[in-house]
């Protein structure tokens, strides 16, 4: 059967494996009464890469990019909440358009660090790295890196201040 797919055209096995991402999408975003953690399963069966999926929370109507799930990361002690929108493939704007193919799409990945917060509404799109620590305002628009232990808000998202690095617990052995 074999053979090659026109550049930006789903291989058969491709489009299987979309059909049921679309499925976990379905009932993680549109299931209100399930619990947070089964969303985050639902995300992480359908290709989502997660460090510590136990402990995430996911909020309601959180939409992961379906068509290449497996460029996101998220990482420990993530919340986020209701309606972000998190994007690995984008309109290359720079194409030259012809008749035969109008667009073209990239795609990229997208990391969030540990301990990140993102408010309600968020989009975030193009490749880009959410450092640890960071909290992203709602509404806001991520279309670059965030460092570190940043508060970033608006559309696009600009850094406005910055938060203290997280408190290392030490144990003392006696």
């Amino acid at each position: 059967m074999g053979g090659t797919y026109e550049e930006g055209t789903a291989a058969p096995e491709r489009s299987v494996k979309r059909i049921f991402g679309k499925l976990c999408q379905l009932v993680a975003r549109k299931m209100p009464l399930i619990p947070g953690k089964v969303r985050v399963l639902l995300q992480r069966v359908n290709g989502v890469h997660f460090v510590d999926w136990h402990s995430v929370f996911l909020g309601e109507d959180v939409f992961f990019d379906d068509i290449y799930p497996e460029n996101i990361f998220v990482g420990r002690n993530v919340r986020i909440t209701a309606g972000v929108r998190i994007l690995t493939h984008y309109f290359d704007t720079r194409f030259q358009p012809t008749p035969e193919r109008p667009f073209r799409f990239y795609q990229g990945k997208v990391h969030i660090g540990d301990n990140v917060f993102i408010g309600v509404n968020t989009v975030i799109v193009k490749p880009v790295k959410i450092g640890e620590g960071s909290v992203i305002g709602a509404n806001s628009v991520v279309t670059r890196d965030i460092p570190a232990n940043a508060i970033a808000v608006g559309s696009p998202a600009r850094v406005v201040g910055m938060r203290p690095p997280m408190k290392k617990i030490v144990e003392i052995q006696g």
